[in-house]
């Protein structure tokens, strides 16, 4: 069940924060599922490990959509730093040299968690187009990978999942044919132009910080400046995103206003279409666009934790109490209609 906008969902990376998104996802399906479900799911980062189970909430087996649900639901707000993530110990350290957390706590709850059913079913024609982007190092480049990839398996996806999530240094890379994989955020914190791409006409990005990055005191130790540095990074990189998007939308806007003008100029209106379709131009204003209707706002009031990597369900219980709460004054009307 889809939505009558071709409505995009895009969750941000965040780590621990990714409660916040969880919580704002429950609103939604608590008041509006019964008008349809997003088209389009999409994260980075801790959004590419809710965003499939975001995507598997548009099922009409119950079996699948609740159960989707309350595992995501469960995950936010009951795990520990543990179950995440296995720190090195000194010698280790010394030895392999490649970062300070082991993730393989992570994998194993990935694999135990995202069912063989649940992956099969995003594969299908019903199943929104669901998205996670990671970085290969080699070549600096962003990667998005889907259910729907011609070939892909359960575990190739997985493997893509837990590439988008793998922060660098902090945590060890994920191998990809042969090639080191880590977070998308280094350089799509919150991937707007793949749910453009793909042709959303309304986009509900969920940001994991709040706009303004918080000051605090992050100490000399090299763990706290390493965070501190990655936050600053995925700060700016936030609001290129954004920034982006919105260009996107005005000059889609641009675009429609001109043929509206000369709508009835047929051989003016020919010639613009014409500079529109220009090969430069298409990552702007190519013919799969829309104009954009963008959710703005959908994020904390203030900053969750000066460490993303800490995972305390209490907290995250909070956290996901505040996305709901936040997506009920943001989110007023349904979006799906």
């Amino acid at each position: 069940m889809g939505s009558k906008k071709k409505t995009a969902l895009v969750i941000s990376g965040g780590g621990s924060k990714g409660a916040f998104a969880v919580g704002v996802i429950k609103s939604i399906y608590e008041r509006y599922r019964e008008d349809g479900w997003f088209d389009i799911v999409g994260g980075t980062s801790t959004g590419a490990l809710i965003s499939p189970m975001a995507a598997l909430v548009a099922s009409k087996d119950d079996s699948i959509s609740n159960e989707a649900l309350k595992t995501l639901a469960r995950i936010y707000s009951d795990v520990h730093t543990k179950d995440i993530l296995d720190k090195e110990n000194i010698f280790q350290l010394i030895f392999r040299m490649h970062s300070i957390y082991q993730s393989d706590p992570l994998d194993n709850l990935i694999k135990s968690e995202f069912q063989q059913e649940w992956f099969e079913w995003l594969q299908s024609k019903e199943a929104p187009d669901c998205y996670v982007v990671y970085v290969n190092y080699k070549n600096g480049k962003k990667v998005f990978v889907s259910p729907k990839d011609k070939g892909i398996t359960r575990e190739t996806f997985i493997r893509a999942m837990m590439a988008s999530a793998s922060v660098p240094v902090v945590m060890e890379a994920t191998i990809i044919d042969k090639e080191l994989c880590y977070d998308g955020g280094v350089r799509d914190l919150l991937p707007f132009t793949k749910a453009i791409n793909m042709g959303a006409k309304k986009i509900i990005p969920i940001f994991l910080d709040p706009e303004n990055l918080n000051e605090i005191k992050p100490g000399k130790r090299i763990d706290k400046v390493l965070l501190r540095t990655l936050e600053i990074l995925v700060d700016e990189a936030g609001k290129n995103d954004y920034k982006m998007a919105k260009l996107i939308n005005f000059a889609i806007q641009i675009k429609n206003d001109l043929l509206q003008t000369f709508s009835e100029d047929a051989e003016t209106k020919e010639k613009i279409q014409a500079i529109f379709k220009k090969e430069k131009y298409k990552d702007l204003v190519g013919p799969e666009k829309m104009v954009l209707d963008i959710i703005k706002d959908l994020r904390p009031d203030k900053a969750l934790t000066d460490n993303s990597l800490e995972f305390y369900p209490e907290e995250m219980r909070k956290w996901m109490k505040m996305g709901k709460e936040k997506a009920e004054k943001i989110i007023v009307k349904s979006p799906f209609l």
